[in-house]
């Protein structure tokens, strides 16, 4: 997994309330946005990666299953519905670009 894609979850993660994971339109919105803005950089989206990271990082098996199922639908090019746009600082790709080339302490 890419560091820009690492530094997304973490930002989505940090937002979505992880006790009912996609189930609240906007924290399934915020999902969609920041997946299809990844897809749009040109990174790579596979659930073989983005499901075992959320499991261990706080998200319930099922909603980790659906996460990482959502992300390879958006980077193999699938369609879907934002039902509540703008959810994410239209710089947010700089952003994480930014924390992602910053040298961990």
């Amino acid at each position: 997994m890419s560091p820009l894609v690492l530094e997304a979850l973490k930002s989505l993660t940090a937002r979505v309330n992880l006790a009912t994971g996609l189930s609240h339109y906007s924290d399934e919105s915020s999902a969609k946005e920041i997946f299809k803005l990844l897809y749009k950089e040109g990174e790579r989206l596979l659930a073989s990666e983005i499901t075992p990271w959320a499991l261990e990082n706080g998200w319930k098996t099922k909603d980790a299953q659906q996460l990482g199922e959502l992300a390879e639908k958006i980077g193999c090019g699938g369609r879907v519905v934002v039902r509540n746009k703008n959810q994410w600082r239209e710089d947010i790709i700089a952003q994480l670009k930014t924390r992602a080339s910053s040298p961990k302490t």
